[in-house]
Formats: C-alpha cells, sequence, structure tokens
C-alpha cells in the first residue's frame, strides 16, 4: 500500500491541472453549470465532509470537485480500493487527491484491516481543517434514486470527532448531483448544495455503541440528501417513474410558465411529480398500477415504431418545418468540414466508450479520454501540420479555430437531422392503426397526470 500521510498538502502541480480542467469541464463538455446554494459551503479550513448521491462515475466526482474548488481548496476523495491495485494507477489516484476504501468484496482481509489506518488517516486530515469527499451509497446506479448509506463515512466522522475529544465541531455538507442527460455531451449539469450540519446528538450513543451510532448518522444523513433529491423511492416502478418525470416535466413547467428547458426547474418539476406519484399510490393504488401499466405499453410502443414522445405531441407549421429543412442545407457544407475534421477523434473516443460493459462509466470515459486528451492532442496536431504545409500561421489558427467550432456543429447537426427524420416517420404512419394507438394511450396518460398534477 502506498503512502498517503501527504496526501492533504497543497500541491501547485494540481493547481496547473484544475486550471486546465475547469476550462474542459466548466465550458467545453457542459453546456450549461447551475451551481445552488453555494454560500452554504462552509469556509476553507473548517473540517467538512462532503456527502453527495452517485450516479454517473467519474463526473459526480468532477461536478463536486469543481463546487468546491472556487476557493481552491484541494478536497480529499475517498474511493473504492479495487481502483488501488496498481501501484502506477494508485499514485495517479493518490496526486488526483483519492483514497481508497475496502469492501469485503474489493480484497482480502489485509485490505480490510488497512480501512482502520485509513480511517484515522482520514480523521487526521478533518482534525487539520481539511475536506473530505465521500459518496455514502459506494457505488453509482442508473436513476434518480438514494439507495442506503454504507458505514463507511459514519467511521470517517466519528474518528475525526473522537480524535479531538469530540470537540471538532465537524459538518457535514450533503450536495445533489443532477443531470439533464447523463450521456450526452454538451449537456447540462446541476449542484445543489445542501445545509451543513453536526451530529453532536450521537456522541453518548457512539461512547456505548459504535455500531448503533453509524446506523443513526446514515439514517439523518440520508434524510438530507432525500431532501434535495429527486428520489424515487417506489423500487418496484422506479423506471416507470422515471420515464413519467421525463415525458411530463416540461408540459408541468409550461403550465407553470417557467422556462421548461432551466434545469433548476425541470429537477423541481422531477420532484414535485415524484411526490404526487407517491402520494396518488397511497389514495389510488389501484389506479396507480393501471398509470404503470400503461407507461410501460406507452415507452415500448414508441420505441416499436421510431418515434418520440416530443414528436408525438409537438405539431409544428409548414413554414418551420420548411425553414428547419433550409438551415440543414445552408449548413451542410460547415458540418461536412466538421465530420471530416474530427472523424478521428469522435471515432476513437466511440472506441473507448465502448470498450467498458458499465454504461453508467461512459460520460467518464467520454470526458476523461475524449474531452481532456483524445481531441485536445488532435487539434494540436492538427494545427501543427495546417502550419507545416501551409507556411503561415494565421491559416493555421484559422483552419484549427472553423475546425473545433464545426465539431460542435456536428453534434448539434447530428440531433437536428434525427429529430426532423423522426418527425417526417410521424407523417408516414399518422393514419396506421398502430399510430392512432399510441395517440390513444398518450391521451389517457395525460388526463390521468394531470389530474394527479392539479
Amino acid at each position: 500500500m502506498i503512502s498517503f500521510d501527504k496526501i492533504d498538502q497543497h500541491d501547485w502541480r494540481y493547481d496547473l491541472l484544475m486550471l486546465y480542467l475547469s476550462v474542459m469541464h466548466n465550458h467545453i463538455y457542459y453546456h450549461h453549470i447551475h451551481i445552488l446554494n453555494r454560500e452554504n459551503i462552509p469556509q476553507k479550513g473548517q473540517p467538512t465532509i462532503v456527502i453527495a448521491n452517485h450516479q454517473n462515475g467519474l463526473m459526480d466526482a468532477m461536478a463536486v470537485l469543481h463546487t468546491l474548488y472556487l476557493d481552491r481548496r484541494q478536497p480529499i476523495f475517498i474511493a473504492k480500493g479495487s481502483l488501488f491495485k496498481q501501484k502506477t494507477v494508485a499514485r495517479l489516484l493518490r496526486f488526483l487527491k483519492l483514497m481508497p476504501t475496502f469492501r469485503s468484496a474489493d480484497g482480502n482481509r489485509d485490505d480490510l484491516r488497512s480501512n482502520l489506518a485509513l480511517y484515522q488517516r482520514a480523521a487526521q486530515i478533518l482534525k487539520d481543517g481539511g475536506t473530505i469527499v465521500i459518496f455514502p451509497e459506494a457505488t453509482h446506479h442508473y436513476g434518480h434514486y438514494l439507495s442506503s448509506f454504507k458505514k463507511g463515512f459514519g467511521r470517517i466522522a466519528f474518528s475525526a470527532e473522537e480524535i479531538n475529544d469530540f470537540k471538532l465541531g465537524l459538518q457535514v455538507l450533503p450536495m445533489n448531483i443532477h443531470y439533464s442527460n447523463y450521456f450526452n455531451f454538451h449537456s447540462d449539469l446541476m449542484v445543489t448544495v445542501g445545509t451543513p450540519f453536526t451530529f453532536e446528538e450521537f456522541f453518548e450513543m457512539y461512547r456505548r455503541n459504535p455500531n448503533d451510532a453509524y446506523l443513526a448518522l446514515n439514517q439523518k444523513a440520508h434524510e438530507q440528501v432525500k431532501q434535495i433529491t429527486p428520489d424515487i423511492d417506489i423500487p418496484e416502478y422506479r423506471d416507470e417513474i422515471e420515464t413519467i418525470t421525463q415525458l411530463f416535466s416540461c408540459s408541468y413547467l409550461q403550465k407553470k410558465r417557467l422556462p421548461s428547458d432551466f434545469l433548476p426547474n425541470q429537477k423541481e418539476a422531477s420532484m414535485t411529480i415524484i411526490a404526487n406519484l407517491r402520494h396518488f399510490r397511497e389514495e389510488s393504488p389501484e389506479t396507480f398500477v393501471t398509470l404503470m401499466e400503461d407507461i410501460r405499453l406507452y415507452t415500448s410502443m414508441l420505441t416499436e415504431s421510431g418515434l418520440t414522445h416530443p414528436v408525438i405531441i409537438a405539431s409544428p407549421s409548414p413554414i418551420s418545418l420548411a425553414l428547419r429543412i433550409i438551415g440543414l442545407i445552408v449548413l451542410s457544407p460547415l458540418f461536412l468540414f466538421g465530420y471530416i475534421n474530427n472523424f478521428i477523434p469522435r471515432l476513437t473516443t466511440r472506441f473507448i466508450v465502448g470498450k467498458t460493459d458499465d454504461p453508467m462509466m461512459r460520460s467518464s470515459l467520454q470526458y476523461g479520454a475524449g474531452i481532456v486528451l483524445i481531441f485536445p492532442l488532435w487539434y494540436l496536431l492538427t494545427f501543427v501540420l495546417a502550419w507545416v504545409f501551409s507556411g503561415h500561421l494565421w491559416f493555421a489558427a484559422a483552419y484549427i479555430i472553423l475546425t473545433i467550432l464545426t465539431g460542435f456543429l456536428v453534434h448539434y447537426y447530428k440531433i437536428w437531422c434525427l429529430k426532423l427524420f423522426t418527425f417526417f416517420r410521424k407523417v408516414l404512419i399518422r393514419k396506421t392503426k398502430a399510430f392512432k394507438e399510441i395517440l390513444q394511450l398518450n391521451q389517457k396518460i395525460t388526463g390521468t397526470m394531470e389530474d394527479i398534477l392539479h
């Protein structure tokens, strides 16, 4: 095991890396980043444990890191021990301020025994005024829900207080990480900072029975994170409720006369829909089950028809469609330029992303391998070659700027084309029996949801 004795020392090389990553993360990979209630973050130097939901692999850690780095804070992250098996990787992770914690599934008894020393090291970091970040669920998952919290978070928290004679005043800071889309490049990210809390009410319990104190703190922490999280806590219908929030958040916001493309509004709408569905299930369990079955059937029918819910409910005018077609034709030369000049980095990134079996790691690889490494190296190579072959610096600069800008265009152009093609598919099948059944089911679901959200 490598040493983590100096992991909390401020590192100027880490600051240099963060300058680069801040540009790539905040201005390139994501379209908009929203940080709510950042004033709740304790001052730098105040011992703090940050806890957050965990859905999207490395991107969750990056979201928390960039939220905390506003004051050049270098927080220490607690990560699963299986990542540290190779020494070279372990050294890199240590440089990135990651420390391991092991579960029974991660290693042998020696690994598990090493947890005690690492918990003590984390506790010392907190005593010295540091910030520890941990994802108490201990694993990431797809979907908006909170799973149970593991004991490692509580062990670190109580250890930090214990070595300071329970006078540390450790702050636990809950956060929620929310995405407009888990997988798409240039989507939106939102971090909600909750209200920090302490846990001195469990100190006496910890002295009597540490395990009971861990469970009590976990329960309190879970409730605090749940308050700011769209938590679908009906496991048997998690997928169906997730679909409902995606389908009806926009229409709900439009009726409230709120911007439907603003991620904080979308999250608030999702939380309202989930809460109303939870209440509806209690009041009308049979009708609730029918709604879930209808949603499942509606999703299946959309998939079979090749249509989407927005296309089903949309009715663009002929003038609007004509303008879209003209726009795509006019932009097609730029699309072709961008597609050709960005083909190799796009293909390479897609190949690397396709190597993972874990879908919730795809955006992490897309960002880490593609945005941070492959595309910048490709653009640098393109710039040098353009300069060498043209003999003009201005030409190389103009060429690479156009390559980068049209790279963004390629991403959006494909989305625009897909939407247009899907709408034309709707026109082609609009008189079929299958399409009429989709419309009828849509109207039935919409009527039920209007009653639920009235």
